[in-house]
């Protein structure tokens, strides 16, 4: 079927898909396109990751990857750019010299290549008929959408989450926010934040990150016989500073001083995984601590069947980055699995402390290993705390819930209810 010319069309702007660690984006996408959205990505940059979960091939959006990267020859790609800036400055002269002094005034470290970029999406969606474009991050994303709205007139909306909420500048924000028809946020604590410094009219949504309920069902979980004999501590994340990965590796020394035999698995990439390796020969945990690396959900679906527990130990970093929920805590949750983490941010709307699991104060090895210990000990404790878990999952953080709200406002920001269109699985390039 071809596309109804007549109806418009969300453009999605994200910095790189696919991506492992932004399983959130992936779901949203099946998800609201499974509700009927009709959606195209466009990409700021390419995916340097070889590894890519298996649901991207559900996925029924094109993708485009900006600066017409992937073309035949660079000549061709670099043709096609300059031919869209010429476009716009000779029907658009004064919205383009508006954009680029707007950009030039107010890049706040966004670079150039970036403008170069946002005139080529811009020629993009005016040829395409694309009426809405909706960005994932307050930040290069974001910038995109906001000059690629100035060279073009189409309104865009934004989707915040974390480090782009807490790492940029409060006028820089705020000023997004006041040209954005709506902004999304995934948890409470972001809302109120943002709602604290917004201009008055811009509305800022709440829409939980949902996670796959069947997917994650457990199936024969036994907590008194783990694998091995050994009960399994499971944790998933990238290996950055906000994760709080090396207190969980001096608490799983504090529980083997304490006599505790168990399995503890990190699952993850990044940038200090050789730290945290340092650091795990340096405690001499290695026979019980041990870094997992690149994980897709559908291997580790298996790995939290085995977990006795999940244990991510978030922080906020001296720069202010912090977690959101991360999606991991709703996949071990809907798996059954007792968590332990720390009262910061939107975990706490997630986790009730003594219910599903235990939450901590952050930084704090002792108080972590404790936690931690209750779980080991108490087989029972983790059945009834892991059943309390999915529970909460399956009423407040489904993926269906979740697409529900994220196509409501969608469909608002657009101005026009969309009709679902079968798209093509492709990588697509406009030229």
């Amino acid at each position: 079927m071809r596309p109804d010319p007549d109806k418009k069309k969300i453009a999605y702007v994200v910095k790189t898909f696919p991506r492992l660690s932004e399983t959130f984006i992936l779901n949203e996408i099946l998800g609201v396109e499974k509700l009927g959205v009709s959606l195209e990505i466009f990409a700021v940059r390419r995916p340097t990751e070889e590894t890519a979960h298996p649901a991207v091939s559900r996925v029924r959006a094109p993708i485009h990857y900006l600066l017409g990267l992937g073309l035949r020859s660079p000549l061709r790609g670099a043709l096609s750019v300059i031919g869209a800036h010429m476009f716009l400055l000779y029907t658009r002269r004064k919205q383009y010299l508006a954009a680029f002094r707007f950009f030039a005034k107010e890049r706040a470290g966004v670079k150039w290549v970036d403008f170069i970029k946002a005139g080529y999406l811009a020629r993009i969606l005016l040829r395409a008929g694309f009426s809405h474009i909706h960005a994932h991050f307050a930040n290069l994303p974001t910038s995109t959408a906001e000059v690629t709205s100035k060279l073009t007139g189409i309104p865009y909306s934004f989707t915040a989450h974390a480090k782009d909420i807490y790492l940029a500048p409060v006028d820089e924000l705020r000023r997004k926010m006041s040209g954005a028809t709506c902004v999304i946020t995934c948890t409470a604590a972001n809302q109120e934040y943002l709602r604290s410094i917004a201009r008055a009219g811009t509305p800022v949504h709440l829409a939980h990150h949902g996670v796959d309920v069947v997917r994650f069902e457990p199936k024969g979980r036994t907590a008194t016989a783990p694998q091995g004999g050994k009960p399994l501590i499971l944790s998933v994340g990238r290996f950055c500073e906000k994760k709080g990965f090396p207190y969980l590796i001096e608490a799983c020394r504090k529980l083997k001083d304490r006599g505790h035999d168990f399995d503890c698995r990190i699952v993850g990439y990044g940038p200090l995984e050789a730290e945290l390796q340092t650091l795990i020969d340096h405690l001499g945990v290695g026979d019980c601590v041990s870094l997992r690396g690149k994980m897709t959900q559908d291997e580790l679906v298996p790995v939290y069947e085995q977990a006795r527990l999940f244990v991510l130990p978030c922080i906020i970093t001296e720069a202010g980055d912090r977690d959101g929920i991360p999606n991991v805590f709703l996949e071990a949750m809907a798996s059954e699995l007792p968590v332990v983490s720390t009262s910061i941010s939107g975990i706490t709307e997630l986790v009730d402390s003594g219910q599903n699991g235990f939450l901590v104060d952050p930084r704090d090895p002792v108080a972590l290993a404790d936690a931690v210990e209750k779980l080991l000990r108490d087989p029972a404790l983790c059945r009834r705390f892991g059943a309390r878990g999915r529970a909460k999952v399956l009423e407040n953080f489904t993926l269906e819930a979740s697409a529900r709200r994220v196509r409501t406002l969608l469909l608002a920001a657009a101005g026009e209810a969309l009709e679902a269109e079968p798209l093509p699985t492709r990588e697509a390039v406009y030229v």
